[in-house]
């Protein structure tokens, strides 16, 4: 059976991006599973984040993460709903809420430290495999769309095409 999303090339990179990221989130997700640990893969950063950084606001954290407001106030609610992070207002803007882990939050971040340990080298083993510099690449696509993001270089196709009727 033919792979669309790879037969597509340039016109689903997107999507490609997205089936290997959502791939790699299932696997990593099994084994919080298999510890019996009530954590999902796309809570990592966040978890990591506050550990490091708490308390913050949820724009400070989407800054940090490079990540939409929605997209922060979802993981945030899940992991609220989890009990790892709790929010209060903001004393100096009640505008604000200020996230932080709760102890239990805290426990969860020593307690995966081994897991990521194992994550980071076999993600270390498994770029040297494949013998492409990812990260670098990464960091590459990432530049090139801060310098002009892809909405900008379609529009500007869009525009000097020819309109047909």
């Amino acid at each position: 059976m033919t792979d669309l999303v790879r037969q597509l090339g340039p016109l689903a990179v997107a999507s490609r991006f997205k089936r290997l990221s959502d791939r790699l989130y299932r696997d990593i997700s099994r084994i919080y599973a298999e510890l019996d640990t009530d954590f999902e893969a796309r809570w990592f950063l966040m978890l990591y984040l506050l550990a490091e950084e708490a308390p913050l606001s949820v724009t400070e954290a989407a800054d940090r993460l490079g990540m939409t407001h929605p997209a922060v106030n979802q993981i945030v609610g899940a992991m609220t709903r989890a009990g790892l992070i709790a929010s209060k207002r903001d004393r100096h803007d009640e505008r604000r809420r200020l996230l932080s882990l709760t102890a239990r939050g805290r426990r969860l971040h020593e307690r995966l430290q081994p897991v990521w340990h194992a994550v980071a080298g076999q993600t270390a083993g498994w770029l040297a495999e494949a013998d492409a510099d990812v990260l670098a690449a990464l960091d590459q696509l990432e530049a090139a769309l801060d310098r002009r993001e892809m909405y900008v270089r379609v529009a500007e196709t869009l525009s000097a095409a020819p309109r047909h009727g």
